[in-house]
């Protein structure tokens, strides 16, 4: 499976590889669990010798190699404060152990009330190893934009990863400046 597009594919590329056979392993989004192991577009063989389990390690072997993209919600600033304050009411009911409970298997829930089954039990894993939540800032969509704009020519061997960690760096201060991070 090499090729230069390595790091273009997504869930709903690589689950169909997966659901055939054609991968001993990947890496994907917590959310896929369920459709690697429903009934469609598998065969049972298949469904059967697939486990999913928490995050690889790193550093030392204590911190899994993963974050948590579930950390709150928010509300956009630019409605009124009634619309506001029905937002959060609404968020805050729709949060609840009352919640979790009627729709166990309908997501992955990091809260007490749940019960993870097979589709999310890498995540859960993943979560009790300590994890820690995406730090969702507003310079990170710059930070990700850099990356995105800079990776390429590493990946495609036409620059260093000193040149491209370089070009990543001016390239996220320049657009911090302009944004007022830095």
């Amino acid at each position: 499976m090499c090729q230069p597009g390595l790091l273009t594919y997504n869930t709903s590329t690589v689950a169909p590889i997966w659901e055939a056979g054609n991968l001993a392993i990947a890496q994907l989004w917590g959310s896929t669990g369920g459709q690697i192991l429903d009934d469609e577009g598998s065969t049972p063989e298949v469904v059967e010798n697939t486990l999913l389990v928490g995050a690889p390690m790193v550093a030392g072997g204590s911190t899994p190699a993963s974050t948590l993209w579930w950390d709150g919600f928010t509300i956009a600033k630019n409605i009124s404060d009634e619309d506001a304050e029905a937002t959060f009411i609404a968020m805050v009911h729709g949060i609840s152990d009352d919640m979790v409970r009627a729709n166990n298997d309908a997501a992955v829930w990091l809260m007490d009330a749940y019960v993870p089954g097979p589709a999310a039990a890498g995540v859960a894993a993943t979560a009790a190893a300590g994890t820690q939540p995406y730090p969702m800032l507003p310079f990170m969509g710059l930070l990700h934009q850099a990356f995105f704009t800079e990776l390429p020519d590493f990946l495609q061997g036409n620059e260093s990863a000193e040149q491209t960690l370089a070009d990543i760096e001016a390239a996220y201060i320049t657009a911090a400046k302009e944004e007022g991070f830095l």
